[in-house]
């Protein structure tokens, strides 16, 4: 049998994501990005975090979600993400909650044309859906190209 789960919950666009606690280095906040030329569109930049030169991208714009302004309030997420740093940005951290696997249900029972390439399940706790996402699967091989030449 599966054993529960922690996932972190944030909001983009005030929908629910949740993404397992022990992908999550850190959780800092929003700080100047440096752009860098020729950068895909939800590839942000870059970041100094303690002597550690992060690549940063914009989960918002990668889920094809109306463009924000950042603030201070904004959120950084340092994640491994197929065993590499990198900073996410999103809107909000809410919670950390505990999901059993009778708590989850598995993407294939989504409608046909949901997009669930990203998604490892969906949380139900309480009356709130959590879009569980699989964070090795966030990018592409030749996005994963294009940060590595960060």
């Amino acid at each position: 049998m599966s054993e529960i789960q922690q996932y972190v919950v944030f909001s983009l666009n005030e929908q629910i994501y949740g993404i397992e606690v022990p992908k999550i280095k850190e959780v800092v906040s929003y700080r100047k990005i440096t752009p860098l030329p020729n950068m895909v569109g939800f590839i942000k930049g870059i970041i100094n975090l303690r002597g550690v030169v992060l690549p940063v991208f914009d989960l918002r714009e990668k889920f094809n979600l109306s463009e924000t302004t950042y603030t201070p309030f904004h959120i950084i997420i340092v994640m491994e993400i197929s065993g590499r740093a990198m900073g996410v940005i999103v809107d909000e951290i809410s919670d950390v909650v505990e999901l059993s696997p009778d708590e989850v249900q598995a993407p294939s029972n989504l409608p046909p044309n949901v997009q669930t390439k990203y998604i490892k399940g969906i949380g139900k706790k309480e009356h709130e859906l959590i879009v569980l996402l699989d964070v090795d699967r966030l990018l592409s091989s030749k996005e994963l190209e294009i940060l590595d030449a960060t």
